[in-house]
């Protein structure tokens, strides 16, 4: 093989590895995008379970002043 000939081979390589490099790049970035959208669900999520929690310990507590006959 000449020394051009390795140089082509080289660079046609080369090229394929970039290309793949750019796939692993987009799937690294759609990979984050998940990752920070569940981060703000997770919390989301917690916020509501807190919120129901608290709404319900409240009847919780209320509900038998309000179900007893008043005197």
């Amino acid at each position: 093989m000449t020394l051009e000939r390795e140089v082509g081979a080289l660079q046609a390589r080369m090229e394929t590895v970039e290309m793949e490099l750019q796939g692993i790049r987009s799937d690294v970035r759609e990979i984050r995008d998940a990752l920070v959208t569940a981060r703000g669900s997770w919390k989301a999520i917690c916020l509501v379970v807190g919120l129901s929690v608290s709404l319900g310990a409240a009847v919780a507590k209320l509900l038998p002043y309000l179900l007893s006959p008043s005197p």
